[in-house]
């Protein structure tokens, strides 16, 4: 109710003071569209508070550059956006510059927003400016390192990369509005296309998967085997909107929290739209995937099965003597089947079907499971699942702390080759410690940037002594003649 009066006086103050009711409604309408577009260009994601408090920021992003936070985008004035004009708002979504000529980092998806129409960010900036103001700024604030903190340097980031991608022609209707909200407003090729040395995305790799701290944003280009080829347009938008399809794969991590905040929130029109470009992307083959990570076939069994009732002896260790039973009932504990059977068969099921009527997510054709990189599977093991689509499911918890990562890695190799199609799977501790850690290759550009920086700003200051040692050489000298040729007139 406080958010709804709220956004009627931010209507009247829009329409100029008019007071008019016509004004007002035409204003509210404005609104309502913009709250859409904020959906669908998934800014709570990144802008929501720590403690879920809509647009305060303080979000970091975590990147090979260094920690990036989301500032607060609420109404507030002193905090928040309240002060921009619509042309702020434009040149920050389209050129990364914000008011007072500070350059924003791309971990703000200004190259893809760019494209975003005028009426869209006109609708964007009524909302925005009608929500709550949060008065307070983010605890946290963005920590790079020297030279990545000179924010000047994104002029010429910038100067090579904005621009340079261009939207191939001949579309239909269905499938340009597909294009529109997947390539701008969704910005779905910030997170699934790889990145250079200078970290601008690679359009020759477009939507071909990339890491993403511990996750891995999967290919979705349309090939059959490595990406959504074999996917229905209904099953992708439906994918959109419940965050899991057929049991078989579920949204998770950031896709998870993409779906949270905003793709479930948009048309079922704009989700098929979505998926119609989607299947016209070329497709991008993965010579490591074996088999089809999504196949439609392996989901029938498990729709057609009866509900189970799982065995006692699927509980974990410490609540095995809660049931009467002891930790020698379960066959060598310390095993990779003992393991899934004490942390994982309760929900998942000792033949790993999961339970479709509980919604709990099978593990046989599980998208992660499938996949040649386990990098989601081991990502979900260790942090879980935290957030659902439209249609509510029990979220996992994660064992990062609670297991050991020799352990994670032994209950991955189990799911993937038991369940997964893998003839084998060689994951270990070192691996599960690094995807735990968000870390990923970088180019030696970026790793020895500081070092060059260093040696540039030495190079720079060599150049100017040296310039400045001359000026003042030439400068006595030319005194020097002058006062000789002085005392050859005197005399």
């Amino acid at each position: 109710m406080r958010l709804r009066l709220f956004r009627v006086a931010a209507c009247v103050l829009i329409g100029g003071l008019s007071g008019t009711a016509a004004t007002a409604e035409t204003n509210e309408s404005l609104i309502e569209r913009g709250e859409y577009i904020a959906r669908a260009t998934d800014c709570l994601a990144c802008h929501v508070g720590p403690d879920g408090t809509p647009y305060a920021g303080g979000n970091a992003n975590i990147t090979p550059l260094g920690s990036i936070v989301a500032p607060n985008i609420s109404s507030s004035k002193e905090y928040g956006i309240g002060d921009y004009s619509l042309e702020d708002l434009k040149r920050v979504l389209r050129d990364g510059k914000a008011p007072g000529g500070k350059y924003l980092y791309p971990a703000m998806p200004y190259p893809a927003y760019r494209g975003m129409t005028d009426e869209d960010i006109e609708a964007l900036y009524a909302y925005l400016q009608s929500i709550p103001a949060v008065d307070y700024a983010p605890e946290a604030s963005t920590d790079l390192g020297f030279p990545f903190n000179i924010r000047f340097s994104m002029i010429v980031w910038n100067a090579m990369n904005l621009g340079e991608y261009e939207a191939p022609e001949g579309f239909d209707e269905q499938e340009a509005r597909g294009q529109y909200l997947v390539d701008h407003m969704a910005h779905c090729s910030t997170c699934h296309t790889p990145r250079d040395d200078m970290m601008a995305s690679e359009f020759d790799q477009y939507l071909g998967g990339a890491q993403l701290g511990s996750w891995f944003a999967p290919n979705i280009t349309s090939d059959e085997k490595a990406g959504i080829g074999a996917w229905s347009n209904q099953e992708l938008a439906d994918y959109f909107r419940q965050g899991q399809v057929s049991y078989l794969a579920q949204a998770t991590g950031p896709m998870g929290e993409a779906v949270h905040y905003g793709l479930q929130y948009l048309t079922e029109e704009d989700r098929l739209a979505m998926a119609a470009y989607l299947k016209t992307v070329p497709a991008i083959a993965d010579d490591t995937q074996q088999h089809a990570v999504f196949d439609p076939e392996l989901s029938k069994p498990i729709l057609d099965m009866e509900p189970v009732v799982i065995k006692a002896t699927d509980y974990a260790p410490d609540e095995l003597a809660q049931h009467g039973l002891k930790p020698d009932d379960i066959k060598n504990p310390d095993s990779p089947e003992g393991l899934y059977a004490q942390h994982c068969a309760a929900c998942h099921r000792d033949d790993g079907l999961g339970q479709p009527f509980s919604q709990y997510a099978s593990l046989q054709g599980n998208t992660s499971v499938r996949s040649a990189n386990p990098r989601n599977l081991v990502a979900v093991v260790l942090r879980g699942v935290a957030f659902s689509g439209s249609t509510p499911r029990p979220l996992m918890p994660g064992f990062e702390g609670k297991l050991e990562d020799q352990q994670i890695a032994d209950i991955a190799n189990y799911v993937r080759t038991e369940f997964g199609g893998h003839s084998t799977s060689n994951i270990n501790a070192d691996d599960v410690a690094y995807i735990a850690s968000g870390q990923q290759p970088v180019s030696g550009l970026i790793r020895y940037a500081p070092t060059l920086a260093w040696i540039g700003i030495l190079i720079l200051v060599v150049l100017i002594a040296g310039g400045v040692w001359l000026w003042l050489r030439r400068r006595n000298r030319r005194a020097n003649a002058v006062r000789h040729q002085n005392v050859h007139s005197d005399q």
